[in-house]
């Protein structure tokens, strides 16, 4: 099954992260992950070293709520409605923090029932961030994926707080990512965050932007010129969106949600432990 997946690999193209990242969830070994932790990461066999491209210049969200962003409400910005003691009064109290609507990626029209987990790590200003999105894989099956990032305020090129440095490790591939608060409605109905990321020893970099709502489901119309100015400030319009049209989200369609309460997705936060940690947990189950 590593060797298949090995093979699948080198046909894909590099810059079909959507292809390889199906081919890599289909064939989850640790075996694989040992490879390529062995050829990227330890050994840098392919003498790659992509940046974390700093185009375009995204400014941070200046206030919220009628007041400057401080590094804690950009943090309960990110918490959103995830049931939790430090989420702003606006949680819904969910079992996610979000879901994404659509993003500036083929990864959103591909990977469909995104959840974002965000949540605080104990004795410090990071956070932890837990993705659980739908994968299907290329036997015709469909499954879930739940990812583990570390998150930890990051110094913006305006002084001002609202960005935050992502990274984990994916298979035996470490990935690093530079995420800012973009605007938020003052009571959380949606958020605009930018990303811009490095698989480094991969060759690949990347950048985007994802619209989220409490439900997977579009904004009030009346918001919508603030979103369409908040993806500008990203250099995007909304139509180079994928994961769904202007006006309804393809990742939360009738399909996808029956699909999603007939499986439920596995939100139960990871918790305050360690990336490699974790990984060696789940190989274990394995």
């Amino acid at each position: 099954q590593t060797k298949q997946a090995i093979d699948l690999l080198n046909s894909c193209d590099l810059r079909d992260q959507v292809g390889s990242y199906r081919v890599i969830v289909s064939n989850e070994t640790p075996q694989l992950e040992d490879f390529t932790l062995c050829i990227l990461q330890q050994n840098d066999c392919f003498q790659c070293d992509a940046p974390i491209l700093t185009q375009p210049r995204v400014p941070v969200l200046e206030k919220w709520n009628g007041k400057a962003l401080t590094l804690p409400t950009s943090r309960q910005i990110l918490i959103g409605h995830l049931d939790h003691p430090e989420a702003s009064s606006y949680s819904q109290q969910k079992d996610w923090s979000w879901k994404v609507v659509l993003g500036a990626n083929p990864a959103y029209d591909a990977f469909p029932l995104q959840h974002q987990i965000f949540y605080p790590s104990s004795g410090d200003k990071s956070l932890w961030y837990d993705p659980v999105f739908a994968v299907d894989t290329l036997d015709g099956d469909r499954v879930w994926c739940k990812r583990h990032y570390r998150c930890t305020p990051r110094k913006h090129f305006s002084g001002k707080e609202g960005a935050w440095t992502l990274s984990t490790l994916d298979n035996g591939m470490v990935s690093e990512e530079h995420w800012t608060i973009v605007d938020a409605d003052d009571q959380l109905r949606w958020v605009v965050l930018q990303y811009s990321g490095a698989a480094k020893r991969a060759g690949q970099s990347y950048v985007g932007a994802l619209l989220c709502s409490p439900d997977g489901q579009f904004p009030p119309s009346a918001d919508m010129e603030r979103i369409r100015a908040a993806f500008a400030k990203c250099d995007l319009e909304l139509w180079e969106l994928f994961g769904g049209s202007i006006e309804q989200s393809y990742m939360w369609g009738d399909k996808n949600e029956q699909w999603c309460r007939d499986h439920p997705p596995p939100l139960d936060p990871i918790g305050n432990m360690s990336i490699t940690t974790w990984r060696k947990r789940e190989r274990e189950k394995q």
